[in-house]
C-alpha cells in the first residue's frame, strides 16, 4: 500500500469517525441538555396512512463496520421494526427525530415510503401522545460512489437541529445506491 492510499484510508477513517462521534455528542447534548423529557418519550408506534405504514418503533444506535479494513460507524438498523436513532431528539422536543428501517431488505417497513408526497400526514406515538407532522421535503441523495464529502453533506439530514422535525431515512435504488430521505414538521 502506498503513502497515498495510507493517507486517504486513514483520512476517511478519521472523517467517519470523527462524523459518527460529533453527530452523537451533538444528538445527546440537544436532547439532554437542551430540551425538557417527556415522561417514556422515546417513540414507540409510526403510521403514514397515505401509505398504509402501521409500524412499531425501536431505539437504535451507532454500530461499527469494517469495509476493506476500514472502520466505518453507521446506524443499526432493525430487521422488523422501524429504529429510532437514540441520540436523535424525541417526538416534541426542539430537535430532529431520526427514524429509520429497511426498504429492499428484511421486513421492508420503509418498503412504500417512496411513495410518500409533499403534503403527507405522519403520526408518531410518544409518551402515549400521538404527535402529527406533515411532509415537506423528499430527498434522493446518492450514497454509493459518493464523495466523502458528499456522504458529509447529506449527513446533516439526520444531525441537530434548532427546530422540531421528523427524518424518516431508508435505501433506495437496486444495490442500496442512494438514500431517500423524508422530513416532516409539527402540525400545529
Amino acid at each position: 500500500m502506498n503513502n497515498q492510499c495510507i493517507s486517504t484510508t486513514l483520512t476517511r477513517l478519521c472523517v467517519s469517525t470523527t462524523l459518527a462521534v460529533i453527530v452523537a455528542f451533538l444528538c445527546f447534548s440537544l436532547t439532554q441538555a437542551d430540551s425538557p423529557q417527556l415522561p417514556d418519550g422515546s417513540p414507540t408506534q409510526i403510521s403514514v396512512p397515505a401509505i398504509g405504514l402501521n409500524q412499531e418503533i425501536r431505539p437504535v444506535g451507532i454500530i461499527p463496520v469494517v469495509v476493506n479494513g476500514t472502520t466505518y460507524f453507521t446506524w443499526n438498523v432493525l430487521d422488523s421494526y422501524v429504529g429510532w436513532h437514540n441520540l436523535s431528539a424525541r417526538p416534541g422536543q426542539v430537535g430532529n427525530t431520526v427514524l429509520s428501517g429497511h426498504s429492499d431488505a428484511k421486513a421492508r417497513v420503509f418498503q412504500k415510503l417512496h411513495q410518500v408526497n409533499i403534503g403527507d400526514e405522519i403520526a408518531v406515538v410518544s409518551g402515549g401522545q400521538s404527535r402529527h407532522y406533515m411532509v415537506t421535503n423528499k430527498l434522493l441523495l446518492q450514497e454509493k460512489g459518493a464523495s466523502i464529502e458528499t456522504r458529509i453533506e447529506n449527513a446533516r439530514w439526520i444531525a441537530p437541529t434548532n427546530d422540531e422535525r421528523l427524518t424518516l431515512v431508508t435505501c433506495a435504488r437496486p444495490g442500496a445506491t442512494h438514500r431517500l430521505i423524508v422530513v416532516a414538521y409539527p402540525v400545529e
